[in-house]
Order: C-alpha cells, then sequence, then structure tokens
C-alpha cells in the first residue's frame, strides 16, 4: 500500500482521494497526544486552522497565535495548567522577521519539553546559521506537504527526534553551489548601495547596458523577480551582510 504521496503525484490535495484521506488520518493521529498551540503572522492561516480544529473535532488545539507574545501567551498558559503535557506549537516562517528563531529558543529555555515544528514558507532566509539559530527540532518546507513529509516529522518528535525536511538540506546545497563572479558582486554590491545600472556602469567600467545584463542575471540566479529582491535573497543567502 502506497502510504505517501511521491512529489509529482497529481492532485496530492484532493480532499476525496484515498491517499489524501489516509494521510490526513495518519497526521490526526500522530497529533492527537499533543496540546497544540499553532503561530502564524497570516490572519487567514491562523483563522483556517481554527476552524478547521473546529470542523474536525480537535479539542487539543489550545490557540493561533498571530504574533510571538500571543504564542508566548498560549504555550505558558498550556505549560502553568499542565493538563496533557508539554505542547506541540507549530510555527509558520513567516511569524516574525527572524522566522520566529528568537521565540524557538525563548521556548527551549522556558521547557525543555515543548516540542517545535517550523513550516517554511518563504525558504530564502535558510542558510546554515539561521538553521543553527533555530532551536525547533523539526523543520519542515511547504512544498514538501502532500509528499509524507509532515508525518515523518511527527514520528521522529514521537521518538525523541529531530527532523530536517531533505528539501530544506537541497535548499542549503544549492545556497553554497552559488559562486558569484567577480563582476557580478560588483554589480551586487552596487544593487544594495540603490545605484542605478548607469551609476553601477560608471563604477565598473562597463556599458549600462551591460550593467543591465549583469543585474538581469543575478535576479535569474538568486530567483528574484526585480533589483530589490536580488538584495534582499542576497542578503539571506549570506552573500552580502548588509545594505552598506
Amino acid at each position: 500500500m502506497l502510504l505517501f504521496a511521491t512529489p509529482g503525484e497529481a492532485h496530492r490535495f484532493l480532499p476525496g482521494s484515498r491517499a489524501f484521506l489516509r494521510r490526513t488520518r495518519l497526521v490526526n493521529s500522530l497529533l492527537g497526544g499533543w496540546p497544540i498551540v499553532f503561530g502564524s503572522g497570516s490572519w487567514l492561516e491562523a483563522h483556517l486552522v481554527a476552524r478547521l480544529a473546529v470542523a474536525s473535532r480537535q479539542p487539543n488545539l489550545r490557540g493561533c497565535g498571530i504574533t510571538e507574545q500571543e504564542v508566548w501567551d498560549l504555550v505558558a498558559q498550556e505549560l502553568e495548567e499542565g493538563n496533557r503535557g508539554a505542547p506541540l506549537v507549530v510555527l509558520c516562517d513567516s511569524l516574525g522577521e527572524d522566522q520566529g528563531s528568537a521565540l524557538t529558543q525563548r521556548l527551549r529555555t522556558l521547557n525543555p519539553a515543548v516540542q517545535i515544528l517550523v513550516l517554511v514558507q518563504n525558504d530564502q532566509w535558510l542558510t546554515a546559521d539561521t538553521l543553527a539559530d533555530c532551536q525547533a527540532q523539526a523543520i519542515v518546507h511547504g512544498e514538501s506537504f502532500g509528499t509524507g513529509v509532515v508525518i515523518r516529522a511527527l514520528q521522529a518528535l514521537r521518538r525523541g527526534q529531530t527532523y530536517r525536511d531533505p528539501r530544506i538540506r537541497e535548499r542549503l546545497d544549492n545556497t553554497r553551489a552559488i559562486q558569484l563572479s567577480r563582476r557580478e558582486q560588483q554589480v551586487l554590491q552596487g544593487l544594495v548601495r540603490g545605484l542605478s545600472n548607469k551609476q553601477i556602469a560608471q563604477e565598473a567600467e562597463i556599458a549600462t547596458t551591460t550593467a543591465r545584463d549583469y543585474v538581469s542575471r543575478l535576479c535569474r540566479r538568486l530567483g528574484a523577480a526585480n533589483r530589490t529582491q536580488v538584495v534582499t535573497h542576497a542578503i539571506a543567502l549570506g552573500l552580502v551582510e548588509h545594505r552598506g
């Protein structure tokens, strides 16, 4: 029997499909033993999770916070009441500017038994250093949903183990593989400083059209839609330290 969907499986979120129902039942069974606190920077996500908990009769969802303080308060309250042990805290990386990293450290200090699962929606922040700062025992990439990765993460947490989605490792490998040429670095530094193509060209002593082509190349290499995203992604990937 095929338990997990393959990454290329069509309609992997089709509610009526047997594979989807099978995965959903297994996830629900794994979640059943924890009091759960959910955190997201999105009002919509928090609202939908709360509504789904009501619709699926999941009484163990203790609450959904949209700020780090709200999540902290919910966890602290649950620990104080101590009804069912330490909670499972599910955090979306949209929760804060540091993707909830400081919160994970605070929660583990509050009670090491707290289990934390981080859901990565925007992986541009992922580097070896930022992962080291994150104290979550399990980290899952949103694009892996439907392939059984959430099930594997929850099973690992049940066994007292840590879990890193293979897609996370793939992302880090790709990050380490990015090597910019001297000219690309020069153009990137110009973008970081907010220079125009003409100004970059003058400093680098190249044609304006050549500077433009380098900017386009950086967009492709860093998966950016525009110059602003080039800078944002470059900082997240550790290719530059600051905006200068």
